[in-house]
């Protein structure tokens, strides 16, 4: 009996690494036929299931001779992702106790001593702050202070629209409240308390002087967009996009982030950022702290896509079940949500998901 127990056991094992392993082969060549269908140079994909790596593949290559293939490695800007990492620090601020997420951001910056707005609605894309103020290139060497005393010139200190809409602008003010707070530069501050203990080895900030610039290079319909129409690196702009990374390092972080690991975050406080806060203009969507967030058949859904001229990005997560994907590539005319849909729909099929 106990022969014939251990035996189905193996058995039933074998079968389930050989449907995941054909799922995996079937997300394989689904993921290279839309790539090639969509002009897509470069681009790498991530799966979570259980709250560990079952998938990581790179599709294409980095340049056009085709001699450089995408990796897991290979660095990309991930453009809106970035949001997530400056919702987090404002959030381990907060459980520091030296920032409160229903002060007003004039208690930290000069700039905007007669503002009414709050870090909770920064946070959620609600404080009325429009993107009126746009990236310069990093040669041009505008700092923090200045684009700051940019955009409050922009906007009225009576500002009446507290109804959603989403801004960069609103993440690029949290950051250098960031920076003010702590004492220390927006991108240390980053790498000290998120990047470094989540292991993200390869992923940073361009300066103008390190290597942390994008292997794949932007283009849009499989053509390298013009130096001329590219998106500027600016440094007030890192917090809302400015980080370069890839699916290795951002799988490691999202590890720990589905896992409420304490060397992010507290358990309560990855809890609040996932809450509810104000309905959206994209239909039941609505913003948490950082999060896009809503309800679907397969259960709450947490994500966040990243978007500027050249890329497309997505973290896509169901924190309840732990599962999760990343996909990040150098192209405008990325079909993200269709290739979201059917890495669910595969993965669901083999029971994976």
């Amino acid at each position: 009996m106990y022969k014939l127990i251990i035996t189905m056991l193996l058995t039933l094992s074998s079968n389930v690494l050989a449907s995941k392993e054909n799922s995996h082969d079937e997300l394989t060549v689904t993921l290279e036929q839309i790539r090639i269908k969509n002009d897509i140079p470069s681009m790498a994909v991530a799966i979570i299931s259980s709250g560990e790596v079952t998938y990581i593949k790179g599709f294409g290559f980095l340049d056009e001779m085709q001699t450089q293939p995408t990796t897991d490695e290979s660095l990309f800007r991930i453009a809106s992702i970035s949001k997530l990492f400056t919702a987090q620090a404002v959030m381990q601020l907060v459980e520091d106790e030296k920032l409160g997420l229903n002060e007003k951001v004039g208690q930290y910056l000069p700039s905007f001593k007669n503002s009414n707005i709050t870090i909770k609605q920064l946070l959620t894309h609600s404080s009325g702050v429009s993107d009126i103020i746009k990236p310069v290139n990093f040669e041009e060497k505008r700092s923090v202070y200045s684009y700051l005393d940019l955009v409050n010139n922009s906007i009225s200190n009576n500002i009446e629209n507290k109804s959603f809409e989403y801004s960069d602008t609103n993440f690029n003010i949290l950051g250098a409240v960031i920076s003010a707070v702590s004492g220390k530069k927006y991108e240390k501050f980053i790498y000290d308390n998120i990047l470094k203990p989540a292991s993200m080895k390869k992923s940073n900030y361009f300066d103008g002087i390190n290597a942390y610039f994008a292997e794949a290079r932007p283009t849009h319909e499989g053509k390298l967009i013009d130096e001329v129409d590219k998106r500027p690196y600016d440094l007030s702009f890192n917090p809302s996009e400015g980080l370069v990374s890839n699916v290795h390092d951002l799988s490691q972080w999202l590890k720990l982030t589905l896992a409420n690991d304490s060397s992010l975050l507290k358990e309560r406080t990855y809890k609040e950022m996932l809450a509810p806060q104000i309905k959206t203009s994209w239909g039941e969507i609505y913003m948490a702290l950082g999060w896009q967030v809503y309800k679907s058949k397969d259960g709450n859904v947490a994500r966040h896509p990243g978007s500027i001229r050249g890329y497309k990005s997505l973290v896509l997560t169901y924190p309840h079940s732990k599962n999760a994907m990343i996909l990040l590539t150098n192209s405008s005319n990325t079909p993200r949500w269709e290739v979201a849909k059917l890495i669910t729909e595969i993965l669901k099929q083999s029971s994976e998901w």
